[in-house]
């Protein structure tokens, strides 16, 4: 089972509820997995443009 090193939450959790429990979290292969899945590899441009 995948747990967060910082925070405890395990990526079952997370892929359960949407929820990360901390910046830590993005960094498990099962949830880096899930973004890009989502994502389609897109990469975020930090502008705030819609």
């Amino acid at each position: 089972m995948e747990k967060c090193a910082k925070c405890g939450t395990t990526a079952e959790e997370i892929l359960q509820t949407g929820f990360v429990g901390c910046e830590k979290c993005y960094d498990l292969p099962t949830v880096k997995k899930a973004v890009e899945k989502l994502f389609n590899g897109k990469i975020h441009n930090q502008k705030g443009d819609n």
